[in-house]
């Protein structure tokens, strides 16, 4: 069975069309770590602009200088402190009827560099989420916080994911009881006080694992003639007449198929994770997932949040490996293949759902629809299953789970019921 399995990789993994993706694959996944690295930004202490590993040492030394925990208390005492900074020498109701424009050009001229970076400080600007008022700059709206308020920081909290349960996704999607149960009970069970401080390197495995969509292409590309290439170069009916041609052999093309997609997959991660930790540091692996998203209804910390968002494409993978399979078992056409997979993996994340709640939900699970670690862990997607609601993570599992449920098996069927010419 090994000899198989190593002799069905080697005839995938020698085409010359697998070798380019496979190295192309990695080659894109290299270049585009680099350049986040060497294209991060920052604004410096005194207005100066960096770049490079240099900006990212000044994000983490800007962080840390308020890591803690976000106490009730030190928060408002903290939002206190902002309002000092703030309206020191601009009046906070003409602030809030200015644009925020016009409201920015009258803070540029009133404070000097140093204080208007503060004012811009993220940690403030986490501080005063729960009041945030959209469009508006925040110390347009940091007025309106009263200490009593400031105090209530959880409460606040606990407060909006009833607001955006309210709103609906604008107007898109209409919550049912379960659902809103759902969500309140995932949000009451986030731990209190919720952590600040630098988690630079694992914020970006979230940002940028949307990327491993190269490496699943890759892998779908070179798993594309596995059955497709025996019925086109005429050996199925040598193979499928053979002792074990339709048992040992097939098994061995699909393990061969499962074990160097997994290993291109962990490749590909590797290189995600490699190059994050590494320039943004592996610190804040125990903060909680309200460092990334404060609006977040899940009690996760920030390495727990990265190694499911890299499990659900993992589980994205596989799903469509098992596609890739059942077509390759299905028709001679490596292009037709081919195709089908860049329409499932790219084009559909280019058709609207903009309005259309239920369009947009079915868009989401699909590959380019997961790309937003923000849809994943802040968006409150929720789909009802009859009694049970799962969230966009526990759908996606279910949905690629399904494709494999169904794709490995068809792929078996089409291939032992081949009736050769």
């Amino acid at each position: 069975m090994l000899s198989l399995i190593k002799f069905e990789l080697k005839k995938m993994l020698t085409r010359r069309v697998a070798v380019a993706a496979n190295a192309g694959a990695i080659v894109m996944l290299v270049a585009v770590m680099a350049l986040n690295v060497m294209q991060a930004r920052a604004e410096g202490n005194i207005g100066e602009i960096l770049s490079g590993p240099e900006a990212i040492a000044h994000r983490r030394e800007v962080a840390e200088a308020r890591a803690g925990e976000l106490t009730p208390e030190r928060v408002a005492a903290d939002i206190a402190r902002y309002q000092e900074i703030a309206y020191e020498r601009l009046n906070p109701e003409e602030l809030a009827e200015m644009s925020d424009a016009a409201a920015y050009e009258a803070v540029a001229e009133a404070y000097d560099e140093a204080t208007r970076l503060e004012l811009y400080d993220p940690y403030y600007i986490t501080l005063l989420k729960p009041w945030a008022v959209r469009g508006l700059e925040p110390y347009q709206y940091a007025f309106r916080v009263t200490p009593e308020m400031a105090l209530d920081f959880y409460g606040a909290l606990a407060a909006s994911l009833q607001d955006s349960l309210d709103e609906g996704m604008g107007g898109e999607w209409v919550y049912s009881p379960a659902e809103r149960a759902f969500w309140t009970e995932k949000e009451a069970g986030v731990a209190e006080p919720i952590g600040y401080g630098w988690s630079g390197g694992w914020d970006n495995i979230l940002d940028c694992t949307a990327f491993l969509v190269f490496a699943i292409f890759a892998a779908c590309v070179t798993v594309t003639p596995l059955f497709a290439s025996e019925y086109r170069e005429g050996t199925d009916a040598v193979l499928l007449s053979s002792l074990n041609g339709r048992g040992r052999l097939v098994a061995a093309k699909l393990a061969a198929a499962a074990l160097y997609a997994t290993a291109l997959f962990a490749a590909g991660a590797a290189i995600v994770c490699g190059v994050s930790l590494a320039f943004y540091g592996a610190g804040g692996a125990d903060l909680a997932i309200q460092n990334y998203v404060l609006a977040s209804p899940y009690n996760l910390t920030m390495a727990q949040a990265a190694a499911l968002y890299i499990g659900i494409f993992y589980l994205v993978m596989l799903g469509m490996l098992a596609l890739t399979l059942a077509l390759s078992a299905s028709t001679p056409s490596t292009l037709a293949i081919i195709v089908t997979d860049v329409v499932v993996l790219f084009v559909t994340g280019l058709l609207p759902s903009a309005g259309v709640g239920v369009l947009r939900h079915i868009l989401t699970l699909l590959p380019m629809g997961l790309q937003s670690p923000f849809d994943i862990f802040a968006a409150l997607f929720s789909y009802p299953v009859g009694p049970v609601v799962l969230d966009l993570i526990g759908m996606a599992a279910l949905v690629y789970g399904a494709l494999v449920a169904v794709g490995v098996p068809l792929a078996l069927g089409r291939w032992c019921r081949h009736q050769v010419a």
